[in-house]
């Protein structure tokens, strides 16, 4: 004997959410995206600044040390003058146009062309607008075979490289002394008057 079949209860599942955000997530999402751009942005910016001022710094010092390094080896004068064409000496204390490694064979001064000198090493000038200046008025720093500078006097010469919105945290000096040692300073540091 069949039993009558009862009609099946079908079970409706509830209605499903669809995945995604909603409007006000997205706002506060993109708002809070938004401030922390504005905070890191300005910091990127200094971090960027800072790099390539450092990077500027130690192609300088390495260009000097290359100069007393030759001095010492060739038993003459090497010296670094500012240049923008690699060849001629510039009187102008502008070292961020450039500068030359020459050896200064006593027939070549750093205010004649280098011509009978070849360089030994020629640096372009800055593809920024940072600036290089000498603490007195120098375009050229000139090492003997001793490896001692020749032409800087008695004193120390500090070149101070700057940013064009001179961000202190981004300023280096160079300083030269008359025995040849050169070191690089921070703006800031307690034991140095670089500013």
């Amino acid at each position: 004997m069949n039993r009558p079949s009862r009609p099946s209860r079908r079970t409706v599942p509830p209605p499903r959410r669809t995945g995604g955000f909603s409007l006000i997530e997205l706002m506060f999402t993109i708002t809070l995206a938004g401030i922390l751009a504005a905070v890191a942005v300005p910091s990127m910016s200094k971090m960027f600044k800072t790099n390539r001022v450092q990077t500027e710094a130690s192609s300088f010092v390495g260009d000097l040390m290359l100069a007393r390094t030759e001095a010492v080896k060739r038993g003459q004068n090497v010296s670094v003058c500012v240049s923008t064409d690699g060849v001629n000496c510039l009187t102008t204390n502008t070292w961020n146009q450039g500068w030359i490694v020459f050896p200064d064979n006593g027939t070549t001064t750093c205010s004649a062309a280098t011509a009978a000198a070849p360089a030994v090493k020629v640096r372009k000038a800055f593809s920024t607008t940072d600036t290089l200046v000498a603490s007195v008025s120098t375009a050229c720093v000139t090492f003997n075979r001793e490896g001692f500078t020749s032409n800087l006097g008695t004193a120390s010469v500090t070149f101070t490289l700057h940013t064009a919105d001179s961000l202190a945290s981004a300023t280096r000096c160079v300083a030269v002394d008359l025995g040849g040692r050169i070191t690089t300073q921070t703006a800031g540091q307690a034991s140095t008057s670089c500013s």
